[in-house]
C-alpha cells in the first residue's frame, strides 16, 4: 500500500529501526504510519504508528469506536504533538497550517 509520507517524517517515529510503540494500544508492534485526517496532508502531526490488521483496518477494532470518528482522531492527533513536542521536532511553515486548520481537535475541552 502506498503511503505518502516522506522518508523525513517516517524518521521521527522510527526508534531502534522500527517504528515507535502502536499509539491504541502501546504494544510495540506498529508497523505502518496512518494518515490521522486522510492525505489531506502529510504533516507530522497528521501521522499516527499503528498496527496495520489490529488497530488500523475496521475488522481489528470490534468493540471499539470508529478510527475516523472525532474522539479517536483527536485523541491520535493529541498523542502525536505531545511526540513531536518530547523530541524537539521543529514545525514548518506547512505543519503550523495544519495546526491552525484542525485546532478544533487541539482543544482542551
Amino acid at each position: 500500500m502506498k503511503n505518502d509520507f516522506s522518508d523525513k517524517v517516517r524518521e521521527l517515529f522510527i526508534i531502534d529501526g522500527s517504528y515507535s510503540r502502536d499509539w491504541e494500544d502501546g504494544r510495540n508492534d506498529a508497523d505502518c504510519l496512518h494518515h490521522i485526517l486522510g492525505r489531506v496532508s502529510n504533516s507530522p502531526y497528521n501521522a499516527a504508528p499503528l498496527n496495520n490488521f489490529r488497530n488500523h483496518q475496521p475488522e481489528g477494532r470490534k468493540n471499539l469506536p470508529s478510527i475516523h470518528s472525532f474522539e479517536v482522531r483527536k485523541k491520535y492527533l493529541l498523542k502525536t504533538k505531545r511526540f513531536l513536542d518530547k523530541i524537539g521536532y521543529k514545525p514548518t511553515k506547512e505543519d503550523l497550517i495544519f495546526l491552525e486548520t484542525n485546532k478544533k481537535y487541539y482543544d482542551k475541552s
